[in-house]
């Protein structure tokens, strides 16, 4: 039968959207592909053989592309019969990225025009920042290498953080449902004074659940700011965008926030530099008035007693001239007659 298919039918190039997606151990992937028109659905089972997926691998990769659910893909595929169960499938012999990459452009500036016309693309960036978010809500897979390297950035700062994780799948099918579900989780909790959403490095297609548009409208419209570190250098998704700040890895996600608390340590260490001058300066003002008063006060001393003894130095001259010897050295003297009284006449002296 698959010889007939190969002789009657030639390589096709056909397109849809990736539904459910298999990786077998054996390195092969099996997916379905589907086309909705006018009601009506049709699915066409794909296989991509370990071989082919190895020739293709160099092209995906450069442009961030990979066979994942949910993405619209143009491959080239050739009829081909299962002989366990006699079903019809086709084997895929190549991709083409670009139709893939275009369609998710397509959808990102739809997505983002539906976000600001609806006043959500930059609501969460309005949302209050605590001075000293300890707090934090995090949004990632438990044990990944994104969740090492956030605790271990964290754990370096030397500060007491409090982290409430939420594990959640950030890649495939169900992802940014988990995601949306654990971001309003978290901004139910008083304990948590921000949400981060965290994930290591990927293709353009293994981010795409970061530009799901419900993903992107739960995170615009949390009541906590939501730090992203999805990492990817190169390229922005739809959820960074909306979030209240955004960085390329996790770990300058946690960066980010510990920056947030040292810019408070720093203006409360400048606010105390800036009391303790305050005082210095009113203390050394203090002493200078002390001081002035100290002199002042040496001054009025000496001007005081200098006063003091001059007037001494008169009233001594005066009395000095109140000696009898003084007197007596000037001819004046007291004489007393026989009766014992004072002569103050010459006619009383006999």
């Amino acid at each position: 039968m698959n010889l007939v298919l190969a002789r009657e039918f030639r390589d096709v190039w056909v397109y849809g959207e990736v539904g459910k997606v298999t990786n077998a151990a054996s390195g092969h992937c099996y997916f379905d592909l589907i086309e909705e028109e006018d009601g009506a659905r049709s699915v066409l089972a794909i296989k991509l053989f370990r071989g082919v997926r190895q020739s293709l691998s160099s092209k995906m990769k450069q442009h961030g592309v990979d066979i994942v659910s949910g993405i619209k893909v143009r491959i080239r595929v050739t009829p081909d019969v299962f002989a366990q169960n006699g079903s019809l499938g086709f084997k895929m012999s190549d991709l083409d990225p670009r139709f893939t990459l275009g369609d998710l452009a397509a959808k990102r500036e739809e997505i983002i025009a539906r976000l600001k016309r609806d006043g959500l693309y930059d609501r969460n960036k309005r949302t209050h920042l605590p001075l000293v978010p300890l707090g934090i809500g995090l949004v990632t897979s438990k044990g990944s290498a994104a969740h090492a390297d956030f605790m271990k950035t964290l754990e370096q700062s030397g500060i007491g953080f409090r982290v409430s994780l939420c594990d959640v799948r950030v890649q495939g099918d169900g992802a940014a449902t988990s995601v949306a579900a654990a971001v309003a989780h978290l901004a139910t909790l008083e304990d948590v004074e921000l949400v981060a959403v965290i994930r290591g490095g990927g293709s353009k297609t293994d981010l795409a659940a970061f530009d799901d548009e419900a993903l992107a409208r739960v995170v615009a419209t949390c009541a906590k700011p939501v730090f992203t570190g999805i990492g990817h250098e190169v390229d922005t998704s739809i959820v960074d965008e909306v979030a209240y700040s955004w960085n390329k890895t996790p770990t300058a996600c946690a960066v980010a926030i510990i920056d947030v608390v040292n810019e408070f340590v720093v203006r409360v260490e400048s606010a105390a530099q800036r009391m303790a001058n305050i005082v210095l300066h009113a203390l050394a003002a203090a002493e200078r008035r002390v001081a002035d008063a100290v002199g002042q006060l040496r001054t009025l001393r000496t001007t005081v007693l200098n006063g003091a003894k001059s007037r001494i130095d008169l009233l001594e001259s005066e009395l000095k001239g109140f000696d009898p010897v003084v007197l007596m050295r000037r001819g004046w003297s007291i004489t007393y007659g026989a009766d014992g009284r004072v002569i103050t006449s010459t006619k009383q002296a006999k």
